[in-house]
């Protein structure tokens, strides 16, 4: 097969599918939100559908008209979640409507994300729950998950007279890169699952001939950022607490609960202070203790309107940092973006986009990089006698 589009359920896959597709076959790549246009082999689009958290009715609604519009010469790659989180069943019952096989590999082997005896496993999966087991999660789709020593029997279940959605153990790069190489078999397949699978598959195509070179060039450390941190995710938080270890004066900013104009503005002033001062600024929602880790939508849609009301008073060279997939696309939807181009040959773990405006947007999913991912990112900030206050009323530092 060779990928003509990729789909993503949710942004920061999305940046990663983008990043991945243009360091394994270079040319340029933009990520559009919304409905993907009419796929054409030369389009080099990742379209981000932001399906992650809706419901299997809502996917169905929003998935099934795109799905009508690939012909039958465009292979298709579904970017998910390694974890295998959100509607995956659903999406792969769309595809498979299309009339085309469809191979998933979810497996993430560098971060221990693998595929053995037909059970997906996560070994730093929140809560740290059992392996899915893959033939229950697709029981009574027409399904059939081979083991790593079976690849050999692809190229038949791809032309057999139903659809098929096909699975298989895999524990490295290495099994990723021949699953890659039999589905090469399949032209008129789909392909869902990690990155680490798209990139499997983009090498496959350009094997012998070495990928297109790219037009970026290395990324630089960000002089300022202003993060937007609404996942939950502990990783996400711990990399902004050493950013607050190393840069002291960094504001951490805690956004209202609600779309309540005047704390809005409150929140939104207290950010244009720290950008004025230079520092780093951190908005953040407010704790929730009531949706079992969970932020509400309320509190996003009110996090997202005070980066709105926030950004305007900030400097062309402030970095938008946005962690997690949910809250990118809740902030860039609020600032009315529709499409971000990528610079190429940028960080593995943070994706480096170019918004409408000119604005460097930075974003990852919310449990990637290690403690010291905005440390590497970023320059120390300037330093200041002037001490940052430790705490404030609600919408101010804290």
């Amino acid at each position: 097969m060779t990928v003509a589009q990729v789909w993503a359920d949710d942004l920061t896959g999305a940046a990663e599918a983008a990043h991945t597709w243009q360091n394994a076959s270079g040319g340029d790549i933009r990520i559009l939100l919304g409905i993907p246009e009419r796929p054409t082999p030369e389009s080099r689009t990742v379209c981000d559908l932001d399906l992650r958290h809706s419901t299997d009715a809502e996917v169905r609604a929003r998935l099934e008209p795109a799905a009508d519009q690939l012909d039958g010469h465009t292979s298709l790659f579904f970017k998910v979640d390694s974890q295998l989180r959100g509607p995956v069943r659903t999406y792969l019952e769309v595809l498979l409507d299309t009339g085309r096989p469809v191979v998933l590999s979810a497996a993430n082997p560098a971060l221990g994300r693998i595929t053995a005896d037909g059970r997906h496993h996560v070994p730093d999966a929140a809560g740290g729950g059992p392996p899915a087991e893959l033939r229950s999660v697709f029981a009574g789709l027409p399904h059939h998950h081979l083991g790593a020593a079976e690849y050999d029997q692809i190229p038949s279940l791809l032309t057999g007279d139903t659809p098929t959605l096909v699975t298989a153990d895999v524990s490295s790069g290495a099994d990723l890169a021949r699953l890659a190489r039999s589905c090469r078999s399949g032209p008129r397949l789909h392909a869902a699952g990690s990155a680490p699978f798209l990139d499997a598959l983009a090498r496959s195509e350009v094997s012998g001939r070495g990928p297109a070179a790219g037009t970026g060039v290395p990324s630089r450390p960000v002089q300022q950022l202003f993060a937007v941190l609404g996942t939950t995710e502990p990783t996400g938080h711990a990399q902004v607490q050493a950013l607050r270890e190393r840069d002291p004066r960094t504001a951490l900013v805690t956004a209202p609960a609600t779309e309540d104009t005047r704390a809005i503005a409150e929140s939104a002033r207290h950010v244009r202070a720290a950008l004025a001062r230079g520092v780093h600024a951190v908005l953040t929602p407010p704790p929730d203790h009531t949706a079992a880790g969970h932020r509400t939508a309320e509190a996003m849609a009110a996090l997202a309107a005070t980066c709105r009301a926030a950004l305007p008073g900030a400097g062309a060279d402030v970095c938008l940092y946005l962690s997690g997939g949910y809250t990118a696309r809740r902030v860039l939807d609020r600032l009315g973006f529709t499409e971000l181009r990528l610079i190429p040959g940028t960080h593995d773990v943070v994706a480096h986009l170019v918004a409408p405006d000119g604005r460097t947007v930075l974003t990852k999913p919310g449990s990637y990089g290690d403690r010291n991912t905005l440390i590497d990112l970023t320059r120390p900030a300037p330093s200041c006698d002037t001490p940052t206050p430790d705490k404030e009323t609600s919408g101010g530092l804290t």
